[in-house]
């Protein structure tokens, strides 16, 4: 039986990304010591489409995130290119947030310290399951899985439409304006059998993607912005090791649908109320795991599930082709894709 101490249990976690910072804020706003332990440093950029949707009030509530939001332009229209021609145009049910991970993350982790969290940067912690302690760390790299995340911030291109979604040949792209002045550009590209091109524009071209290729080769890149990751893999929910684990190193929902970081944060306000409850002495380390994956896997499952199988057919070889047709027979399921995604 679970005994009350004095003060407050610490949680400890492993990963200063939107799940670790969210999770901290909303336990140091509950009067919790938290101790996050990142590996980089800030400000730093991410691979990311740095928009999110349908996120929901009573998580910007639990996790404190009202501050870092009020600077994010929100975005409705969003057009769908298959091989570069248009094979959808739509308003999201709500507008989308488009802010820079790079000032959010920093300005989250500068927070954290104020709230008196404190925060350990440039030092890899070890991942051993114990008491209180959270893996928020980020995905695994899958060495099997074929698939390169890529992403740049340019300046001086002009939007389609205020979220543009390309699709290629085992690809897609999703362009955004984070700011007044410069636009995230973030792809999800096959490696194929060939060496992959190191280059934003060389998976660009290699992807059938010319036109967007040379309009970003115009465009003026953001020194430090273009970052890249390997090895990406879109599976189901983790359990390993009896570990307590949120974000990506738990499940990660494909890109495209634009709840990568609500999700996160989502994951994070669901585990609060248990791991407020673990820290005050209330419950047992072991069943504050198992009620926070139950409560997780409540909150995001579904969305992830449906996310993956969508994922699994808009990167299909003959997909671009398909939409086109489609979409020229106006066929295209654009309603039964909305409702999918949101």
């Amino acid at each position: 039986m679970a005994t009350t101490p004095r003060t407050p249990r610490i949680v400890e976690i492993i990963g200063g990304g939107l799940a670790g910072l969210g999770l901290g804020l909303g336990l140091r706003h509950r009067g919790i010591p938290v101790r996050i332990h990142e590996a980089g440093h800030y400000p730093r950029h991410r691979v990311c489409g740095e928009f999110i949707t349908s996120l929901d009030p009573a998580t910007v509530d639990d996790l404190q995130l009202a501050p870092f939001l009020r600077e994010a332009r929100p975005a409705s229209g969003v057009i769908w290119l298959a091989q570069e021609r248009q094979v959808l145009r739509h308003q999201l049910p709500q507008p989308a947030l488009c802010l820079s991970r790079h000032r959010l993350d920093h300005a989250m982790a500068a927070r954290f310290v104020e709230a008196g969290g404190e925060l350990r940067t440039g030092l890899r912690a070890g991942m051993m399951a114990r008491p209180g302690l959270v893996w928020a760390g980020g995905r695994q790299a899958d060495t099997t899985s074929p698939w390169i995340g890529m992403k740049q911030h340019v300046r001086g291109i002009s939007l389609r439409d205020e979220l543009e979604v390309h699709l290629g040949r085992r690809s897609y792209v999703g362009l955004t304006r984070v700011d007044e002045l410069t636009v995230n550009v973030c792809g999800l590209f096959h490696r194929g059998s060939e060496s992959a091109a190191r280059t934003l524009g060389g998976q660009l071209e290699r992807s059938g993607l010319h036109e967007l290729a040379r309009r970003i080769a115009s465009a003026q890149p953001v020194p430090d912005s273009f970052c890249a990751v390997a090895g990406l893999a879109y599976r189901g929910m983790t359990e390993k090791d009896g570990s307590l684990r949120l974000g990506d190193s738990f499940a990660m929902i494909p890109p495209f649908t634009g709840h990568g970081m609500t999700v996160a944060w989502q994951g994070a306000a669901a585990a609060l109320p248990v791991l407020q409850a673990w820290a005050r002495g209330h419950i047992e380390w072991d069943a504050t795991v198992v009620k926070i994956r139950r409560a997780v896997e409540t909150r995001v499952g579904a969305r992830c599930r449906r996310g993956r199988i969508l994922h699994a057919w808009l990167l299909h070889p003959q997909m671009p082709l398909l939409a086109r047709l489609l979409y020229k027979a106006r066929i295209f399921p654009s309603g039964l894709l909305c409702r999918l995604l949101h």
